[in-house]
């Protein structure tokens, strides 16, 4: 998404506002206000040197815009400490009301090839996200989702049914991101089924040697699973298809950085991401903020979630998530996908994971 002007800019903008007054008036003398305080001064000395060099107006509004985005996501962070558990609750159920009625029109544009419910609407290609706006959000919705409704039937005896409704979610959405996410998911509970490490590791041997075996067919499988497959392959080659053409954004931003960039830049950034977006989300992080700014993002994931010592599962899905944005971006730098990632592993470091799963 660019910085053009939509209704839903105002209210992510009122967003930031209420969250940057809230800061101001009750945490700007938190310890981790330390970040916020990095992040800003990072992004205003960009812009005072993008000013003096007369900068054209666009690429400062662009910015800005981009910040603002980013910002909204550690500022969430922030107030979500002083969220009471059962106000996270409460956000929680709203959020599964929401994908359950989604969902419905998602498979209702399944059954009846309603294009307005595709996730790439007049195309051929398979996928439906119902009357969530973007793929790239209601992936990330449905893949968190999914998170704390596997978390809950594995360790609280949750609803199966309601696991499966959110996986038949991801999966209707036709996304590569989607189906990675499935792949690991499936992969990891049936380590989980697996009671003995000889099973274990007999099940990862035999997935090893199968793929090795199979490799050609595996691969030819999933480039004819989508419609723009055999195009991009054959043109660009495998790893053009895995990134949907993000190697090639890449290849021309390392160009654009070799030609413009000073040691300045590399430390703290200045990339407009309107016109040299890779969505690679880290690969972003640190054009639009330096090596500085990305340093400081990962330092503050770490003091937020990672305070204490988490349970295996919830680090290896916090893990997925980030995995799974390094090579599609569009989560940090949306409002949307940063409210449920920073609510849903806030919801989860809370959870209790007293049942061992993987002895």
């Amino acid at each position: 998404m660019d910085a053009s002007f939509y209704p839903s800019t105002v209210l992510k903008i009122a967003a930031v506002v209420l969250l940057g007054i809230y800061f101001v008036l009750h945490l700007r003398n938190t310890k981790l206000a330390t970040y916020i305080y990095i992040l800003v001064g990072i992004f205003v000395i960009d812009f005072i040197i993008k000013v003096y060099n007369q900068e054209a107006f666009a690429v400062l509004t662009s910015r800005s815009y981009y910040f603002l985005k980013l910002i909204f996501f550690f500022l969430l962070l922030l107030a979500l400490k002083d969220f009471k558990k059962e106000h996270l609750e409460k956000t929680i159920n709203a959020l599964f009301l929401i994908a359950q009625i989604n969902l419905i029109f998602i498979v209702i544009g399944f059954l009846f090839k309603i294009d307005i419910f595709k996730s790439y609407p007049y195309t051929i290609r398979f996928g439906f996200n119902g009357i969530i706006s973007e793929p790239g959000i209601s992936s990330y919705f449905y893949m968190l989702l999914a998170i704390i409704a596997y978390l809950k039937y594995v360790y609280k005896k949750g609803s199966l049914v309601n696991l499966l409704f959110m996986c038949i979610g991801v999966f209707f959405l036709g996304t590569k991101s989607g189906l990675l996410f499935l792949a690991i998911i499936a992969f990891i509970h049936i380590l989980i089924l697996l009671k003995k490490n000889v099973y274990r590791i007999s099940f990862v041997a035999a997935l090893i040697i199968s793929f090795v075996v199979l490799k050609d067919k595996i691969i030819s499988l999933a480039i004819n699973s989508f419609s723009f497959g055999p195009y991009i392959y054959e043109k660009h080659g495998l790893i053009t298809f895995i990134t949907s053409k993000r190697d090639l954004l890449l290849e021309d931003a390392i160009v654009y950085m070799k030609q413009n960039w000073n040691v300045g830049n590399y430390l703290i950034g200045g990339m407009d991401l309107k016109a040299h977006r890779v969505e690679f989300e880290f690969v972003d992080i640190f054009m639009f903020l330096g090596i500085i700014g990305l340093f400081v993002h990962i330092l503050m994931l770490k003091k937020v979630f990672f305070h204490k010592k988490q349970d295996w599962l919830y680090t290896v899905f916090f893990i997925t998530i980030l995995l799974i944005s390094s090579l599609g971006g569009n989560l940090f730098f949306s409002i949307t996908n940063a409210f449920c990632f920073a609510v849903v592993f806030s919801y989860l470091k809370g959870i209790n994971t007293t049942k061992e799963v993987l002895q």
